[in-house]
Formats: structure tokens, C-alpha cells, sequence
């Protein structure tokens, strides 16, 4: 038995226009090839009547018309012909980048030369350090990108001011689309732009950004302009979550999922960047914690308040190191800190106020009866005193060295 043949594809928008415009200029043609022969039959009976003379200046009209049309018809052709090729183009870069930033360019470096704008904006969430960081991009080469900061809240459709969400507005326009008008308002006001589109940017269900377009000139946007944006809004909004998701794949790769503070291998991967390129003179600390008899702790209260306890040690880890200095959980109960420009002064002094804090968080709150103490070993090293992996190693000896010596102690190598 033989299938029934599926029905062909529905035509699209694109492909019902142009063969709209086939049909008339086909009807035209008729039209001035039946006209221009009727005129010509009339000047041949008689070349001197000043009607036949009109009408031939009206066929004269009607060719350049028509060629005026052909024209235009050519340049929108190849206009979206320069548009499709930028299309690719995009999606080639697009396709291959896992990089937010260079995501954003791409984008940029192809609106800039198809659309019909004078500047190009995009604003776009950091995850990281959640901000909002807008690029203002000028269709000519020679004028170098602007850059300003916004806070996050200018994302969130509830934070919207009231004028934003005002009567009827929410009838015919989302609240994505309300957020990214927002944000257009915003850079217009601080850029100065006289007239701008905007279209939002998504990522895993939620606003992330806007992508806009600016010109100077007093013309409406067409129906082509907002099309265009609206694709490229589309192509970048999938890009960034693939973007996000790999930066949130890697951060998730490189932090300890009990205790919130870097692992072990974000601490090596840092070793190995930040070790050659100490500068002569630099003296580094690197301290050494672990939890003492925590096995035996474990045991007893069972694995859910060693978790507590942890957790409560990286705590109090992070709160006592400075802001440059940075803590890793190395593995099990042991904790690492790399501390930049400490000298053996400075170095005993965090490892102290460490082991302080940790001994003064209240058994009771970690379902203990006995209070948490740590050992700590201590190193520093100077210009002429090896790498960070050998700075480790020697913090991990005196750290063994306070256990013997009775635990609950700061012991410098």
C-alpha cells in the first residue's frame, strides 16, 4: 500500500511577497507594452495631434517610473542579499564562541554594517558580578565603543517604574519587551539618542538584556528594521544562555559545593597562573587549616553535622581572610589560604584570628557539645624561596607539627 503524499510546505511571508510583486510587475509590463503600442499606432495615423503627443509623454513617464522601480526592487534585493551573508556570518561566530564578550561583538560587527542604524547598543547581564553593562557602538569604525554600568534591578519587570508599566501598555507589549523599552529610555537619556528599537534579550526564561538600535534621521522604523532586530535579539539571547551556562558549568567546577569556597583545583589552576608572574620582592603566605579530631566528631554525631561543621569552618575562613587573599577548601576537613603581600608578621596574624573565630562559634548552633578548634601551619615566602606548591607543602608540615605539639594552635614553618 502506497503512503499519501505529505502536502507541500505553507509558503512564507517572505516568499508570498515576492510573488506578489512578480504578479504586478508582470500586470505593469502588460499594461505598458498594450499602452505603448497604442501610442505608437497613434503618432504613425498622426504625428502631429498634440493628444497623441500627451500621451506619449505620459508612456515616457510611465518607463522611467517603472525604471525607478526595477531599481529600487534591485537595491532591496541586494540589501537583503548583504543581509543574509551577515546573517551567516553571525551564526558562523556565533556557533563557534563560548565567550560572552565575544559573543556581544559578533553580534555588534554585523548590525553595524546591515542595519540601517547609526549606532548599535547592547546591554547584558554579568553573572558574576551582577551588572549590567551596556556597549554603545557607532556605525562608523573610526569612533570607539562607549561603555557605562547599570544595576540589575533595571532587568527585573517588577522594579519597572510606574510610568513604565502605565495604563494599556501591558495590552500590547510584554513585560520583556517593557523591560528592553525601559532600558532603550535609559540610553537614550544618557547617550543622548534621538530615536531607538528595542528588543529583549532572554536566557533560561528570564531578561538578561536588551539589544537596540539607534538613528538619527526622523524616519519610522520599517517593518525590515524590527524584523532584523528581532532575529539578531533571538540569535544572541540563545548564545548568552550558551555562553552562561558554560561560565556557570566552569564556576561549579571550580567551587566546593558544601562550603561555597573554591576546591582544590581552582587553587591549583590559580598556582599555576598566578606563580610565575610574582614580581621580585613579593613576598606570599599560604596557611594550612584542618579541623581537629574531626574524624572522631563525625563518628559520633554522624555525617549531616559534619556537613554543619564544615560549612560553618569555610565561614568563618572567609570572614576572617582579607579581601585579597584567597581560601580553598583542599580536601576533607583541610582548608588552604594563599594571602598576597603578607610577611610572617601578617600571615600568623590571619591563621590566628582563624582559628579564634572558629573556636568562638557556639557548639550549640552545630548540634555539638564540645566546642570546634583547628591547627594551623604557617609559611612565607620571599623572592628566593621557591614556588607556591613548595609555600604549601611547608605550611602542610607545620601544620603537622601543631597537631603533635597538642592541636588547637598556630605554628609557623
Amino acid at each position: 500500500m502506497s503512503s499519501a503524499a505529505s502536502p507541500p510546505p505553507a509558503p512564507s511571508p517572505e516568499q508570498i511577497e515576492q510573488s506578489r510583486l512578480a504578479r504586478a510587475r508582470l500586470i505593469a509590463s502588460i499594461a505598458l507594452f498594450v499602452l505603448g503600442g497604442g501610442i505608437v499606432a497613434a503618432l504613425l495615423r498622426a504625428p502631429t495631434d498634440a493628444l497623441v503627443g500627451l500621451q506619449a509623454v505620459a508612456l515616457a513617464v510611465l518607463v522611467a517610473a517603472l525604471g525607478a522601480q526595477a531599481l529600487i526592487a534591485r537595491r532591496l534585493a541586494a540589501r537583503r542579499v548583504k543581509q543574509e551573508a551577515g546573517y551567516t556570518r553571525m551564526l558562523q561566530e556565533l556557533s563557534r564562541s563560548i565567550s560572552p564578550e565575544a559573543t556581544v561583538q559578533a553580534i555588534v560587527d554585523e548590525l553595524r554594517s546591515t542595519a540601517d542604524a547609526d549606532h548599535v547598543i547592547v546591554a547584558r547581564l554579568r553573572p558574576i558580578d551582577r551588572v549590567v553593562e551596556t556597549t554603545l557602538v557607532s556605525a562608523s569604525a573610526h569612533v570607539p565603543p562607549s561603555r557605562t554600568l547599570l544595576p540589575p534591578s533595571v532587568l527585573d519587570p517588577a522594579s519597572l517604574p510606574r510610568s513604565a508599566r502605565g495604563r494599556g501598555t501591558t495590552r500590547t507589549r510584554t513585560p520583556e519587551q517593557l523591560v528592553a523599552d525601559e532600558l532603550a529610555r535609559r540610553l537614550r537619556r544618557a547617550y543622548g539618542l534621538p530615536r531607538t528599537l528595542a528588543a529583549p534579550l532572554m536566557a533560561n526564561g528570564r531578561v538578561v538584556g536588551g539589544l537596540m538600535l539607534s538613528r538619527r534621521r526622523e524616519r519610522p522604523w520599517t517593518t525590515a528594521d524590527r524584523r532584523l532586530l528581532a532575529w539578531s535579539a533571538q540569535e544572541l539571547s540563545v548564545a548568552l544562555a550558551r555562553a552562561y551556562a558554560y561560565e556557570e558549568a566552569q564556576n561549579q567546577a571550580n567551587i566546593d559545593a558544601l562550603t561555597g569556597l573554591p576546591n582544590r583545583r581552582y587553587l591549583e589552576e590559580l598556582i599555576a597562573v598566578a606563580g610565575p608572574r610574582r614580581r621580585a620582592g613579593d613576598s606570599v603566605g599560604a596557611l594550612m587549616v584542618d579541623i581537629d579530631h574531626f574524624k572522631q566528631l563525625n563518628d559520633r554525631y554522624g555525617h549531616a553535622t559534619g556537613d554543619r561543621v564544615l560549612r560553618a569552618v569555610g565561614e568563618q575562613i572567609q570572614h576572617a581572610v582579607r579581601t585579597d587573599d584567597t581560601p580553598a577548601r583542599y580536601g576533607g576537613e583541610e582548608f588552604a589560604v594563599v594571602l598576597q603581600q603578607a610577611n610572617a608578621e601578617q600571615a600568623l596574624e590571619v591563621a590566628e584570628r582563624i582559628r579564634q573565630m572558629i573556636r568562638g562559634v557556639p557548639p550549640r548552633e552545630l548540634g555539638v557539645r564540645e566546642p570546634i578548634s583547628v591547627s594551623v601551619g604557617v609559611a612565607v615566602s620571599g623572592q628566593h624561596d621557591g614556588d607556591l606548591n613548595v609555600l604549601l607543602q611547608s605550611a602542610d608540615k607545620a601544620l603537622y607539627r601543631a597537631k603533635r605539639e597538642g592541636r588547637d594552635r598556630v605554628v609557623l614553618a
